[in-house]
């Protein structure tokens, strides 16, 4: 029967002999087990709480404390001596506990001094599993067999995880030993090795009785990091060799990133490796602290799999920006890899109250997102830069900004893009002073930057977007307007929704705190998603004045007109399926169908099965508009997925020179389905084609009759708004209406985008000042954030005349939730003072008497 020795802290050389587990585990469970259970939950409490919340890099203190406290706390007790003499073994699970409690220390220094970035989600899990098995062996003895066996199948897995740590940290160790005489902190580097040894004397002493376990626990990881190593190879090379041959093909229309990024398969080994250094701990074992830090928001992660596998294999052949370009196409990081100008890395969203009015009767909706910003770093001198990137529904433009400064709400200016740039980087990356800027993004996306946000105050601004509302068969829908910025999974949020009080109370997908006549208010913790559903009701023909002319709303009018084409076109990539093409074919057969491979192919009965499989390979399509011979007799059918590049990511290729040079106008095009790939947004927002969404039913029919929905653009004095099935004209005159005037801003956004078409693909719609004049002018009276203009706080009047940046006097000035209606005319204000000075005359006559 297995021995065990309990001893008693009263005298260290004293033993008593146990000859059951029972006892055992009684001995294991003793006070000073307790006060080891009670330090490192202490110390996961104060890691989690103060270091991972407020990311303080002085917080490792407080655990690092209760490790020494411990450490002494066994060596006076006796089951703990020094590294130099022999360990009892009695008190193995009491060095284990301690080991555990020093490894929190270690991971909260890691933030002050960073040898490995934050783990994987999988990482943490495992490391907790670990802890709490290895305190779990001390019940055993009240477990079932296959209980115990899956507890030391735990520990031969937790031996090889803190053998791995232990490795890395080699290079550390020459470092460390002399350190320890200046610095006790570098003790750090010996915990996960000291807790190796005690893992593998654990196995030892059970290892007859567990061994299959102990074996299975040991062999499964290092199996699976072997067949993950060898696969990441694999793939990596495959990759390596893609790229080579994309080098080498005759044709260079696309960058040759975009075509390995249409190619690259999509499963989570291949997705890792393209992520590889960007987003991974890579490189030599112990280089984490000499490497430069990140400038871009993408958080690196250690995974031992990937950091191994990566040891043995050659790192991908890419640039920089050829990599960031990827990922930002393939795993939507344009927000995290944007530029900066300061760190952000402390900043976290505290506080959101959005306040939305409802207008059903002219299907639009005014949004204002007031944000509060904490800086965490907890140092006071510490300034940094917080950038959100802000997704619009279909159609929304930005029509208000404003920036506290010093306790005050400052409005923001309109100016070009240009001179808002230049003035926001001089005064923070010069002048470190207040600032705040937003510019418009393709792809109904907006970006906003805020500086200084500092740990004295929360940093506060607001946001005004102006948007349609989508109409679904009898609902109105409210889409909200999400963010992605610095982390708001503990931001507490104020949702106050208003619309007219006759209608009914819309349905939301969250409960409200409080209702009332026409006002709906929720609060609780932030949502990034949310809907609210409205009935439908009649389309009010209101209008809005304002600068000589008159904005009419009117129902979109779109009947069937008949057209014949005499080509098809096929955007065909991974979004198709066989089983919809070949329900497609029979109604397209009988006509020329094309699809489009680096140049345009003629589809048969014969090699459509073929062209098919190649193209549905493909992670996006760019299809070539540009090369359709005869557009105005072409119809494009697409069916793209949520991701692609933009079209300035292709700025300054043949593809795009092409395009500029040769773009069609209004090319009539089906798209199945609700989303749409950012390229086709694009082209469908600068009118370059015409896209009707619908579904495959819909489509066959429309083929089958010849029939395609009529342009009510046609009319150059008509924008219209396809989500919210309106129309907005305008007219010359003036005429009293009791539209918003976000009427005018919504017409403005809309007529601009028509009008920059194709001149946006070589940026000559900002390079020609003609050209650039009128479309600033039309920006500026509508106070809207265009891609010729952005909209900027700065700290006092004195650096607006510095940057020669005014207010324009013909504008609308920034949206508000109180504006209702039309702005007088400037002959109207006349009038109004003329009035108001004759009633004060009449009014005050007999005090001057």
């Amino acid at each position: 029967m297995e021995q065990f020795i309990e001893h008693d802290p009263h005298g260290p050389d004293s033993s008593v002999t146990t000859g059951t587990i029972e006892e055992a585990a009684t001995a294991r469970l003793d006070f000073d087990y307790g006060i080891g259970l009670v330090c490192l939950l202490f110390s996961f409490f104060i890691f989690y709480y103060t270091v991972l919340k407020s990311a303080s890099e002085s917080a490792y203190i407080i655990p690092w404390g209760m490790a020494v406290f411990y450490s002494i706390w066994l060596l006076k007790a006796g089951k703990l001596r020094w590294f130099w003499k022999k360990q009892r073994p009695e008190y193995l699970h009491h060095r284990l506990l301690l080991g555990y409690v020093w490894l929190v220390s270690c991971f909260a220094l890691n933030l002050a001094l960073p040898i490995f970035n934050p783990s994987a989600t999988w990482l943490m899990f495992a490391i907790v599993i670990a802890a709490v098995s290895v305190i779990a062996c001390n019940f055993e003895a009240y477990l079932p067999r296959p209980a115990k066996s899956v507890l030391f199948a735990i520990n031969g897995f937790s031996t090889v995880l803190w053998i791995y740590y232990s490795i890395y940290l080699i290079p550390y160790y020459i470092l460390s030993v002399p350190a320890l005489l200046l610095l006790g902190i570098s003790v750090h580097s010996f915990i996960p090795l000291l807790l190796s040894i005690s893992y593998l004397r654990l196995l030892d002493q059970r290892w007859q009785e567990f061994k299959p376990s102990i074996v299975a626990g040991i062999i499964i990881p290092i199996a699976i990091t072997v067949y993950f190593s060898v696969k990441w190879r694999q793939i990596s090379t495959a990759i390596q060799y893609q790229a080579n041959a994309i080098a080498a093909r005759p044709t260079d229309d696309l960058p040759d990133w975009i075509v390995l990024a249409r190619q690259i398969q999509d499963d989570w080994i291949t997705r890792r490796v393209v992520m590889g250094k960007k987003v991974y701990q890579v490189g030599a074992f112990g280089s984490a602290i000499f490497s430069a830090r990140s400038q871009t928001d993408i958080l690196i992660r250690h995974d031992p799999l990937i950091l191994i596998a990566d040891f043995f294999t050659k790192t991908l052949d890419l640039g920089d920006t050829e990599h960031i370009n990827i990922l930002n196409t393939l795993y939507d990081t344009r927000h995290e890899t944007q530029e900066r100008l300061w760190s952000g890395s402390d900043l976290r969203t505290a506080n959101v109250l959005t306040q939305t009015r409802i207008y059903p009767h002219t299907r639009m909706a005014y949004t204002e997102k007031t944000i509060s910003i904490a800086n965490q770093s907890g140092s006071a001198f510490w300034q940094e830069e917080a950038l959100y990137t802000f997704f619009l529904p279909e159609g929304s433009v930005v029509s208000s900004l404003s920036l506290w400064i010093n306790g005050v709400e400052e409005k923001g200016m309109l100016t070009t893009q240009a001179k808002a740039d230049s003035a926001y980087k001089i005064i923070v990356g010069v002048e470190s002073r207040d600032p705040s800027v937003v510019h418009w993004l393709e792809g109904n996306m907006i970006r906003v930057k805020v500086f200084p946000c500092t740990t004295k105050e929360n940093r506060k601004f607001k946001i005004g977007i102006t948007s349609p509302l989508k109409a679904e068969a009898a609902n109105l829908v409210y889409e909200n307007i999400w963010f992605k910025g610095p982390g708001a999974e503990e931001a507490t949020e104020t949702i106050r929704l208003e619309f007219p009080r006759e209608m009914h109370a819309p349905h939301l997908s969250f409960g409200s705190t409080s209702t009332s006549s026409g006002v709906i208010v929720h609060e609780g913790m932030y949502q990034s998603s949310w809907k609210a559903r409205f009935e439908l009701v009649p389309l009010a023909q209101e209008n809005f004045s304002f600068g000589g002319k008159t904005y009419t709303i009117e129902p979109l009018r779109k009947t069937p007109e008949n057209f014949n084409a005499r080509a098809c076109y096929l955007d065909i990539d991974q979004s198709w399926s066989k089983k919809e093409l070949d329900a497609l074919w029979p109604v397209l057969k009988n006509r020329p169908v094309f699809v489009a491979d680096e140049r345009l192919i003629r589809l048969t009965d014969a090699n459509k099965d073929a062209y098919f499989k190649v193209l549905s390979a493909y992670n996006f399509s760019l299809f070539p508009v540009q090369d359709i011979p005869d557009p105005g007799n072409a119809l494009l059918i697409t069916k793209s997925p949520a991701l692609s590049p933009t079209l300035r990511d292709l700025a300054k290729t043949p593809f795009s020179k092409r395009l500029n040079a040769f773009a069609p106008q209004g090319l009539r095009t089906f798209l199945v389905g609700d989303d749409a790939s950012p390229y086709i947004k694009s082209l469908n927002d600068l009118r370059i084609i015409r896209a009707e969404k619908t579904d495959w039913k819909t489509l066959k029919e429309m083929i089958s009759r010849n029939q395609f929905p009529s342009d009510p653009e046609t009319d150059s004095s008509v924008i219209a708004i396809e989500s919210s099935g309106i129309m907005i004209r305008e007219t010359d005159g003036h005429t009293s209406g009791k539209a918003p005037d976000h009427l005018l801003r919504l017409f403005a956004y809309n007529h601009m985008m028509k009008h920059v078409g194709g001149r946006f693909l070589d940026g000559s719609f900002q390079t020609d000042s003609v050209f650039n004049t009128k479309l600033i002018r039309e920006a500026e009276m509508a106070h809207i954030v265009t891609p010729v203009s952005s909209m900027v706080v700065l700290e006092s009047q004195k650096d607006y005349d510095r940057f020669d940046i005014r207010k324009s006097k013909n504008s609308l000035d920034n949206a508000t939730m109180k504006v209702a209606g039309a702005v007088p005319e400037p002959h109207e204000w006349l009038l109004i003072m003329l009035f108001c000075t004759i009633v004060g005359y009449f009014t005050f006559r007999h005090y001057v008497h």
